[in-house]
């Protein structure tokens, strides 16, 4: 049976490694697609288990009365409660939802373009997403503004995503319409 010879790449030495200076591009990446989305999904999981910890379903803080109350249910649905009890649908939904808006951000942030919308969502989406896989479908709210609804802060992030995406394109096509009738 014939020798076979490996070749060995050398490896640099640890100071060659931390004496090259930092990938502006690679930290704001890196940031922005993996440290942002778990930096919500901490805070919406944490808020989750100390409100899950200290209250029983059904209990009301007035934090503001009539205005900011926590109120912690269990919402077996979407937004507004609608597609109850369809825990399946929700997870691919939400699954596919995370992967289009990575692969839609990916392309924003080789084009400049803000990813900070987009994230938003995924960060949002992942932490219900949890929740779902997790509590048999459920999904723990205790953000109430009482004349709107009960949420949590992944609840919140996806809304705030939403508004800013919606933004985003608005003013990315106003901006492209502008050029366009400039040149032609």
């Amino acid at each position: 049976m014939p020798k076979i010879k490996y070749k060995l790449k050398k490896d640099k030495n640890i100071k060659d490694m931390l004496d090259k200076p930092l990938d502006k591009k690679k930290v704001k990446f890196t940031f922005l697609f993996i440290l942002l989305p778990f930096l919500l999904v901490l805070i919406d999981q944490i808020t989750k288990i100390l409100v899950d910890k200290h209250m029983i379903i059904g209990n009301e803080i007035q934090v503001i009365p009539g205005v900011f109350n926590i109120n912690y249910v269990i919402n077996k649905g979407a937004a507004l409660g609608i597609f109850e009890n369809m825990t399946y649908f929700l997870v691919v939904v939400s699954f596919l939802m995370i992967c289009f808006l990575y692969f839609l951000a990916f392309n924003d942030f080789k084009s400049n373009h803000t990813v900070v919308p987009e994230m938003l969502i995924i960060g949002g989406a992942i932490g219900n997403l949890i929740d779902r896989v997790f509590l048999a479908g459920a999904v723990r709210d205790f953000l109430e503004v009482p004349f709107f609804a009960v949420m949590n802060f992944a609840d919140w992030f996806v809304s705030i995503g939403i508004i800013l995406l919606l933004i985003k394109y608005i003013y990315y096509y106003n901006k492209t319409e502008k050029s366009v009738s400039k040149d032609g």
